[in-house]
């Protein structure tokens, strides 16, 4: 299960997805199929994943590339269609078997805003569980 969250910081803010080889592969697999139709994933709808707090939703729509807070409860990751297929490979990497740790920046080439980390192998399993976080309008 990937697990996925909001780490609010004054000078790092991040969205933190924590799962194993198979989460990657999976979020790597969603991430082609939206370099290739460009339709908008709400990872609170994907069944390999747990959202802890404020839902992401990817998008290619009009706007700054990074992630974005949203009016209400939610954030938007705006990704560059080419970019996502660039993020699924890397995905693709951080999930091969040999690799038992590791992590992935997805940037958007933005030097300010909120981050995406992929990270497997480098946090307990309870980490994120259950933790709502601030919320997302705070």
């Amino acid at each position: 299960m990937m697990r996925i969250g909001f780490l609010p910081s004054d000078f790092n803010p991040m969205i933190l997805m924590l799962g194993e080889a198979e989460d990657c592969r999976a979020l790597g697999g969603v991430l082609r199929q939206f370099a290739r139709e460009g339709r908008d994933v709400a990872f609170r709808d994907l069944g390999f994943c747990q959202v802890a707090g404020a839902d992401v939703r990817l998008t290619a729509s009009a706007g700054p590339a990074g992630v974005q807070r949203c009016k209400g409860q939610a954030f938007i990751w705006r990704v560059p269609l080419g970019m996502a297929a660039d993020f699924a490979e890397r995905l693709d990497a951080l999930a091969e078997p040999a690799r038992v740790a590791g992590s992935e920046e997805l940037d958007c080439g933005t030097a300010d805003g909120i981050a995406v980390k992929v990270s497997r192998g480098e946090y307990t399993d309870d980490f994120l569980s259950g933790w709502e976080g601030p919320a997302a309008g705070a």
